[in-house]
């Protein structure tokens, strides 16, 4: 993280854990990133439901809440609105990070895909609202299926927000292809779209000419421990970011 920022890169996009936040916490002093949690973490998750069940694991994430807000949340999902029980859990996952350094809350694939498939689009929308109005931050979708989100999200009206997705010249993961994913990049060129796994079979050449064919494109997330490697990137996409 400090040779990220001794880099110029000045936003730090990761999966919400224990050690993330305590790394974050650790180095935040010196280096105040504008932040951006990700959210839920699969292995945490998988964990917790093993051990107490599901209606545990939801129970044990919301006991911070408060008996009545639990029992407002869920006398609210009754009648099929959900934005207050996404409030409880949002407000458990990121406890411990600094709020004034937190731009945007994301929500991973593994549930944003999910929801995706099981053409449960309100949920979308009240994670949506959620983050929006209860957190006041940018809500930030991640998904495998970029074109069926953007609809889901922006073809809805839900445009204050943006979609990290798979984009690399090799097609890898860029579901249901290459060109549908760039012609979905140009149709909502107006909204945020972030790609993800660029370097994904490809070299640098393949990410300069893919970069070029997406002009519309708003940014790009990238992952490495090589200071080396973030110095390069920050050169090949533009300029500290």
């Amino acid at each position: 993280l400090r040779d990220a920022w001794d880099s110029g890169i000045r936003d730090f996009g990761f999966t919400v854990n224990k050690k993330t936040i305590e790394a974050v916490c650790l180095v935040l002093e010196d280096c105040p990133f504008n932040l951006h949690p990700a959210l839920p973490y699969a292995h945490g998750v998988n964990e917790l439901i093993s051990e107490k069940g599901l209606a545990g694991a939801l129970f044990y994430k919301a006991k911070n809440a408060g008996f009545f807000n639990v029992t407002l949340a869920v006398i609210k999902g009754l009648f099929g609105r959900y934005d207050h029980a996404f409030r409880i859990l949002i407000a458990a996952e990121i406890e411990g990070i600094p709020f004034e350094n937190i731009k945007s809350i994301g929500l991973l694939n593994i549930a944003s895909d999910f929801l995706l498939g099981l053409k449960r689009d309100d949920l979308l929308h009240a994670f949506y609202r959620a983050v929006t109005y209860g957190f006041a931050k940018r809500p930030i979708f991640y998904t495998m299926n970029f074109p069926a989100m953007a609809e889901a999200i922006w073809g809805l009206g839900y445009d204050d927000c943006a979609l990290v997705f798979n984009y690399n010249s090799c097609g890898f993961r860029t579901n249901p292809s290459l060109g549908v994913v760039k012609e979905y990049i140009e149709k909502y060129k107006a909204n945020e779209t972030i790609a993800m796994s660029i370097f994904s079979g490809g070299h640098v050449h393949d990410v300069s000419d893919l970069l070029s064919e997406a002009p519309h494109l708003s940014g790009v997330i990238f992952g490495t421990s090589q200071k080396a490697n973030m110095i390069n990137n920050i050169k090949l996409f533009g300029g500290p970011q």
